[in-house]
């Protein structure tokens, strides 16, 4: 819309209000002539650079804030930057009467008219960046008494991809299940797998095993980022990075999560209702978390940024994002009759409630689960989360509420495009045990062995006294579902003090090799006949005689592929062929 066209939309009393603010003639009466003084004053750059002059600093602020936002005025952005909006002065006519400011001269409807940003260049001044500082400290937290509360620190990067890799390999070896309906971990599984967690699971008093947060995490991120599929097998991606450790891999797995995964995370945070209402339509997961990930990008690292600058972070960087596409249906609490005056909460409230504990969702459950970030965080119960809605009587909203600050580590700078490569924060580990070449392996750090090497360890090893010893049936085992033994060589040569010797590497290849000496050329069906008699009636007919080999005087033996004919055979024959139970 033309700048003359704005203001012919306005009413003449407007019009005389701006006419005002830019010392118009009090002559001029006409509608028209005063919309055509307006557009002629805004489009001098003389006088425009007059009006500029004349506007306070937060409007000034306003105004560049748009101009540099390709013309659009971001309220929102705006007041999480700056604190407030420009102030207004209050209308002595009617209630719903806006005053105009100077700020008004220059944004009509959030957007700057085309005919005045082409003149706004040089008045202008460049941007303002909003930067988060941290600490390089954790902070002290109190409650609102000013009492400390308790708070835990995870530090996340190595444990992170040890859990990683942990998961990964008792699944490969069924040590972990996943439920057939849900596809998630079974609660047996989750005691499993949280047992073996190097600082165990963020809450140590989860009840249910959907409440766990870092195996639910992990569970999730394999199965949406490629590395295992819906049933819980390894794809390939996952076999190469058991293998090689290689940081690459992981970005790999972590690009695909948050630019693919369908999974929503909404439906972790219990106090949000609304997700099954008809005509709800969600935005997609992938469009929130890039969002997330861009604003996480923008982050300074190796300090512990707190989670409400995080927020404000978001909205100042124009990476706010919806849940809801066109639709106004996810409340917490009580909604009443959905009545314009009968909102659930204030609109930040609602803001937070909804937005933030999504954040809070993804920085926890899944980037802290896979060592991208460390944490700070208390118990839900501290009730230290920001928002509140009006009618919810519960103690905790989600079991995200306690999340206080988070530091971005050096798998986190390589995840989200800080950093050209991983470098880990800790030293390279030295070699955990020794090879002979009998097979013996004899394990020289005994208290450096973690959960994630201990369970590659069981996998092919049997003990023996204080070590162990290459198991041949284990890893005959292993090649049932693995086309070779590399992820196990590549553990060995990381592990091992020194080159793998050379007659370990010959039986390996041996085994390799005796792993196809037998192979199942067809499966069979064994069928049991009432009698000697009938059995040797049955291989003397001229069709189901070609189909049945005998094993002994009543059993008979016909390929699986072959059932549906052996059965029309007996039913020409007058015979059936029971199914059993």
């Amino acid at each position: 819309m033309s700048l003359y066209d704005i203001f012919d939309n306005l009413k003449s009393d407007q019009l005389k209000d701006y006419m005002r603010l830019c010392d118009g003639p009090s002559s001029l009466t006409r509608k028209a002539d005063r919309a055509n003084h307006l557009v002629e004053t805004l489009t001098d750059p003389v006088q425009l650079r007059r009006l500029w002059a004349q506007m306070d600093d937060l409007s000034r602020k306003a105004v560049a804030a748009a101009y540099h936002n390709d013309g659009i005025f971001n309220s929102t952005a705006f007041v999480a930057q700056y604190g407030s909006l420009p102030e207004r002065p209050q209308s002595d006519r009617w209630s719903y009467h806006r005053e105009p400011i100077m700020l008004d001269l220059f944004i009509h409807g959030n957007e700057i008219p085309a005919e005045v940003m082409a003149l706004l260049a040089p008045i202008v001044p460049a941007p303002e960046r909003f930067q988060l500082t941290g600490s390089q400290t954790v902070p002290d937290v109190v409650d609102e008494s000013g009492e400390a509360i308790e708070i835990f620190v995870a530090e996340r990067e190595i444990a992170g991809l040890h859990d990683l890799t942990l998961y990964l390999t008792l699944l490969s070896q069924g040590t972990l299940k996943l439920s057939s309906s849900s596809h998630r971990l079974t609660p047996k599984s989750v005691k499993t797998l949280v047992a073996g967690l190097q600082q165990g699971d963020l809450f140590s008093d989860v009840e249910k095993a959907e409440e766990a947060i870092l195996p639910y995490g992990l569970t999730v991120f394999c199965d949406q980022s490629g590395l295992t599929t819906y049933k819980g097998t390894l794809d390939e991606l996952a076999n190469t990075f058991l293998a090689t450790n290689d940081a690459h891999l992981l970005l790999e797995a972590f690009e695909s999560w948050a630019e693919k995964g369908t999974y929503d995370e909404i439906d972790r945070i219990q106090a949000i209702r609304g997700l099954r209402s008809r005509g709800i339509r969600l935005t997609s997961p992938a469009s929130r978390r890039e969002k997330i990930m861009e604003a996480l990008s923008w982050c300074p690292t190796g300090v512990w940024i707190s989670i409400a600058d995080f927020y404000r972070a978001i909205r100042v960087w124009h990476f706010d994002f919806d849940l809801e596409n066109g639709t106004d249906k996810l409340y917490v609490g009580y909604r009443g009759s959905q009545r314009w005056y009968e909102s659930w909460a204030s609109a930040e409230n609602q803001w937070l409630l909804t937005t933030g504990l999504y954040i809070n969702t993804i920085l926890m459950e899944y980037l802290a689960a896979i060592g991208a970030i460390d944490i700070v965080y208390t118990y839900p119960e501290y009730e230290i989360f920001p928002g509140q809605a009006y009618n919810y009587d519960e103690l905790i909203y989600s079991r995200y509420d306690g999340l206080l600050y988070f530091r971005i580590n050096p798998l986190g700078a390589y995840l989200f495009g800080q950093a050209d490569g991983y470098e880990s924060s800790q030293p390279s580990a030295s070699a955990l045990f020794s090879i002979a070449p009998d097979g013996s392996i004899a394990l020289l750090q005994p208290d450096e062995v973690s959960a994630a090497l201990q369970a590659q360890l069981d996998q092919i090893t049997e003990r023996e006294g204080d070590g162990y010893r290459l198991s041949v049936p284990k890893l005959l085992a292993v090649l049932e579902s693995s086309a070779d033994l590399e992820i196990q060589r590549s553990f060995l040569r990381h592990n091992n003090r020194g080159d793998i010797p050379v007659e370990i590497i010959a039986l390996l290849d041996k085994t390799e090799a005796d792993s196809k000496a037998l192979r199942i050329a067809t499966k069979s069906l064994t069928i049991q006949v009432r009698s000697a008699e009938l059995t040797q009636q049955v291989l003397a007919d001229p069709k189901a005689g070609k189909i049945a080999r005998q094993l002994d005087d009543r059993t008979l033996i016909i390929p699986a592929s072959r059932e549906t004919a052996f059965r029309n055979a007996l039913r020409e024959m007058g015979y059936g062929l029971d199914a059993g139970g």
